[in-house]
């Protein structure tokens, strides 16, 4: 049996696909670019891209499908408690957007991909709020007020909409509840 695991595990290693120099977009300097395939159960491949740069300390790093295809619209509903577990693969140049609650991931130049779930991107939310309601000049009231609303949609005690713009297609929400539209490119 303990070999067994073993073996699953070794199966789950990524696999080094490509290695190469590079520049590094902070400071100009040699930096090392190295991308893996990673195998996720009942899922299947997934890409994962480092830029490291020796000098400056600079790391980069993105995440995306390597079944790659045309640009979609994902849409994925949190309507009870377990919906918000669902597992998001988000490349670096995919749009995030929560209608009801007002929120968006835009892309931009030093984007990262990631792999988490719905609480997770809720998290960051929240992270991200803390952050800027610190400042003395933050409206407390309104700051207290969205830091409930996240917390209930973190929990999934309020229904809400998890909308991926993927141009490149390679992003993703794991669930058989997700489901897609075509966009249109550019």
């Amino acid at each position: 049996m303990m070999w067994g695991n073993l073996m699953e595990r070794e199966e789950r290693r990524p696999v080094e696909l490509f290695k190469s120099d590079a520049k590094c977009p902070n400071c100009g300097s040699d930096a090392k670019l190295v991308v893996y395939k990673y195998s996720i159960p009942y899922y299947g491949d997934i890409g994962i891209s480092v830029l490291e740069c020796g000098r400056c300390g600079y790391v980069h790093r993105d995440v995306f499908t390597l079944r790659g295809g045309a640009p979609r619209k994902i849409v994925y509903r949190v309507e009870k408690p377990g919906d918000e577990n669902a597992l998001v693969i988000r490349s670096s140049h995919c749009r995030i957007e929560i209608p009801e609650l007002g929120l968006a991931v835009e892309p931009g130049i030093y984007s990262q991909g990631y792999i988490t779930t719905v609480e997770g991107i809720i998290q960051d939310f929240i992270d991200a709020l803390e952050s800027i309601c610190s400042s003395d000049e933050a409206p407390r009231d309104k700051c207290e007020e969205l830091r409930a609303l996240l917390e209930k949609a973190k929990n999934a005690e309020v229904k809400y909409t998890v909308i991926l713009y993927d141009y490149l297609g390679s992003s993703d929400v794991l669930s058989s509840k997700t489901t897609y539209e075509e966009l249109e490119e550019g």
